[in-house]
């Protein structure tokens, strides 16, 4: 059974995966945000509007189903806590082409989600966590951005786990 089959019928899988796409919104929230926005006002706001709401799970996450609420707050407590070094660890892959000033928003909460997971979650395995950072920057951006994504998270890996 393939990894997709495998994710529609895991909803343990779909959660997360949905837990994912939350994350990274409410970390873009945070980013743009003049208010700048706490995890858990975040957490509740969220869980409020998607709650019993399949129709708004839906548009917000991509799938009818409520998101591991766990991981999500995880995510947005330890994307605070560990910003600096998550920062310094994505510049460090950054080139001419691709400074953090030019860089979208929501680019940057992928990156600063992904990373968390990687170094300060690990939750996961790094393949799956990979992928799945992967596909959630296709739904907002073209090839180049999915690219750099999926390479900016490999070398990441690669480097401090070497």
């Amino acid at each position: 059974m393939s990894e997709a089959e495998t994710k529609k019928t895991n909803p343990s899988l779909q959660k997360k995966s949905a837990a994912r796409v939350a994350a990274v919104q409410c970390v873009y929230e945070r980013l743009i945000s003049e208010e700048n926005p706490l995890p858990a006002g975040q957490l509740s706001s969220l869980k409020k509007r998607l709650a019993n709401n399949a129709g708004e799970q839906k548009l917000t996450l991509g799938a009818a189903l409520e998101p591991n609420y766990q991981l999500v707050s995880a995510i947005l407590e330890g994307t605070i806590q560990w910003q600096a070094d998550i920062d310094k660890r994505i510049d460090s892959c950054l080139s001419k082409e691709w400074k953090r000033e030019r860089m979208s928003p929501i680019l940057i909460a992928i990156l600063q989600c992904g990373v968390f997971e990687l170094f300060f979650y690990k939750d996961t395995n790094h393949k799956i966590l990979i992928d799945e950072y992967t596909r959630l920057t296709s739904r907002f951006f073209a090839d180049g951005e999915v690219h750099f994504v999926n390479g900016v998270l490999k070398n990441l890996h690669a480097q401090f786990n070497a």
